[in-house]
C-alpha cells in the first residue's frame, strides 16, 4: 500500500512582539531628544531675531523650508507617506494650523517680548493642563504623575532663573501670547495622540506642514518674506529647518505614538535644561545653584514619571 506523501512548508517563526518596556523605554528616549533639539531651535530662533527677521516671519518660513524638505525627501525615498484619508484632512488641517502654525507663531511672538525664561515657565504649564484634561475625560491619572508634574514645574521655574527680578519683566501681549502658545502647545498633543495612530510621523508631519504653511500663506503672501535677510542667514535657516523643526518635530511625533500625550509633555520639560546647560558650554553662562537644584527637579519629576505604569483607560 503507497501512503500518500504529503510536503508540509515549514512554517516561518512568529515575530517576535516588542516588550512594553521596550517601547515606553523608546518613547521616552524620543521624547527626551526631541526636547534637547527644541531647547536648541529657541537659541537659533533669538539669533533670527537679532538679524532682522520678525516672529510670524521666521514661523512662516520654518514650516515653507520645512514642509519642502520633507516633501522631496518623501517623494523620493517613501512615497507611501504622501497619500492620507479624505476624511482625515480636516483634522490634518487643524493640527497644521494649530498644532503647528499657531504654536511657532505665538512661541516666537513670546520670547520677543518676554524672557525666555518667563516664556517657557508658562508654556510648560500645558503638561499639567494635559493632565486635568485627561482625567476630566474619565482617565485615570496616578498621584505620582500629579507630583511629577508640579516638580516639573517647580524645576522648569527655577532651571530658567525665573526666580530673578530682574528676569521676570512681564507685559500685557507678552504675557497673553504665552497664554496662547501654552494653549496651542497642549492641543498640539492631544490632536498628534489621536491622529499618529493612523499614520506614521512623517506622513502626520508632511500633511501639518503643508496646512501650516498653507495657513501662514493666507496671513502673508511668501513674496512679501525678507528673502535678503534669508539669503545671508542661510546657514541659520538651515539649522532651524533641521534642527529646531524636522528632527524634533519628527521625534516628538514618534513618542506619543508611543506613550500617552500627558507623559510625552511631561518628558518634554527636559528642553529647559538643555537650554541651560547649552548657554553654560557654548555661551559661558555661569549656572546658579538655583539653577542646578531646578535642573536636578526637573530630571527627578521625568524619572518618576517613568516609574509610573501604562494602564488601560489611563495616562
Amino acid at each position: 500500500m503507497n501512503e500518500l506523501a504529503v510536503e508540509i512548508e515549514p512554517v516561518p517563526p512568529a515575530p517576535v512582539p516588542v516588550e512594553p518596556p521596550v517601547r515606553l523605554a523608546l518613547g521616552y528616549a524620543l521624547a527626551l531628544a526631541s526636547a534637547a533639539l527644541y531647547g536648541l531651535g529657541g537659541v537659533m530662533a533669538k539669533d533670527a531675531f537679532k538679524a532682522g527677521i520678525e516672529p510670524s516671519e521666521l514661523a512662516e518660513l520654518r514650516a515653507l523650508f520645512s514642509f519642502l524638505v520633507l516633501f522631496v525627501v518623501l517623494a523620493l525615498f517613501g512615497r507611501r507617506h504622501l497619500t492620507v484619508r479624505r476624511a482625515d484632512l480636516p483634522i490634518l488641517a487643524l493640527f497644521g494650523a494649530l498644532g503647528i502654525a499657531a504654536v511657532n507663531g505665538s512661541y516666537y511672538e513670546t520670547i520677543q517680548r518676554l524672557p525666555l525664561g518667563v516664556a517657557l515657565v508658562i508654556q510648560y504649564t500645558a503638561p499639567l493642563l494635559l493632565l486635568v484634561i485627561a482625567r476630566v475625560l474619565g482617565r485615570s491619572v496616578g498621584r505620582r504623575l500629579w507630583i511629577a508634574g508640579a516638580l516639573t514645574l517647580v524645576g522648569c521655574y527655577f532651571v530658567v532663573g525665573a526666580y530673578d527680578a530682574s528676569l521676570r519683566q512681564m507685559n500685557a501681549p507678552g504675557t497673553a501670547w504665552a497664554l496662547v502658545a501654552m494653549l496651542t502647545f497642549a492641543a498640539y498633543f492631544l490632536i498628534a495622540e489621536r491622529v499618529v495612530r493612523r499614520y506614521a510621523p512623517w506622513t502626520l508631519l508632511l500633511w501639518g506642514l503643508l496646512f501650516a504653511s498653507v495657513a501662514w500663506s493666507l496671513y502673508r503672501v511668501p513674496t512679501q518674506l525678507p528673502w535678503n535677510v534669508v539669503a545671508l542667514e542661510w546657514p541659520l535657516i538651515v539649522g532651524i529647518v533641521f534642527v529646531a523643526t524636522l528632527f524634533p518635530y519628527v521625534l516628538s511625533l514618534g513618542a506619543v505614538s508611543l506613550l500617552p500625550a500627558p507623559r510625552v509633555g511631561l518628558t518634554s520639560t527636559f528642553e529647559p535644561v538643555v537650554g541651560a546647560v547649552a548657554g553654560a558650554a557654548l555661551l559661558g553662562e555661569i549656572l546658579q545653584p538655583a539653577q542646578i537644584v531646578g535642573g536636578v527637579l526637573v530630571l527627578f519629576a521625568i524619572a518618576l514619571v517613568q516609574t509610573v505604569r501604562v494602564r488601560a483607560g489611563g495616562v
